[in-house]
């Protein structure tokens, strides 16, 4: 099960201003509504292609681990205070489940953050759940799944099984032409379209919003 992984973003966090738990401010001013998360699923139908796939390796939890960077993803309600530096950090806290902490830069007062747990599913799915934000079923379905892993570990593309959100990671900002081509041919090939994931400005790497398929 160490192998095992996949929110989330970050996994998805949307439609959650209207709850007896927390009020719209708290939910934007404690960082409730952190990027990179994969939460809540918006209403809607998936995409063509069936259910999105596994990547074809285990994931190991322990190599996963660590600090990635958001790079590119398809705009979700729940990040609209994210404006850079997007971030997902995790952490194995045993075989069967990793700490997930989501940050991101906003345009006005401090960074917004994120934290909360994820069960592990599958080889490389898993279901994301942050304490204190309301709709929330810890035993519901995968809600963030690794479709694709580079084999050393330094770039990943995940989203939910009906890819109603969607997140490039890298464990470095900057991505070169290269890996930006190679980045939107694996998204395309995933049953995205790649003109609706836009990139994420990042001290280090782009300091602009495009759609990937520009790139």
């Amino acid at each position: 099960m160490r192998r095992m992984l996949t929110a989330l973003s970050t996994l998805a966090l949307g439609a959650a201003l209207l709850t007896p738990v927390a009020n719209a401010q708290e939910l934007l001013d404690g960082g409730r509504l952190g990027g990179a998360s994969s939460q809540l699923i918006p209403a809607g139908s998936s995409l063509p292609g069936g259910e999105l796939p596994e990547t074809d390796q285990a994931v190991d939890l322990e190599r996963y681990a660590g600090q990635w960077y958001q790079v590119a993803a398809l705009p979700q309600p729940y990040t609209l205070q994210c404006a850079h530096n997007t971030t997902a950090e995790y952490g194995v806290i045993d075989e069967e489940a990793i700490s997930v902490r989501n940050s991101c830069g906003t345009l006005f007062g401090p960074p917004s953050v994120i934290e909360g747990t994820a069960s592990v599913r599958s080889d490389a799915s898993l279901r994301v759940n942050f304490p204190g934000v309301p709709f929330q079923d810890e035993d519901g379905p995968v809600n963030y799944r690794v479709t694709h892993l580079e084999e050393d570990y330094s770039l990943a593309v995940v989203g939910d099984p009906n890819r109603l959100s969607g997140f490039v990671l890298s464990r470095t900002p900057g991505l070169s032409p290269e890996q930006w081509s190679h980045v939107r041919g694996v998204v395309e090939s995933r049953g995205w379209n790649s003109c609706l994931f836009l990139t994420v400005p990042m001290d280090g790497g782009r300091g602009d919003v495009a759609p990937l398929c520009t790139q």
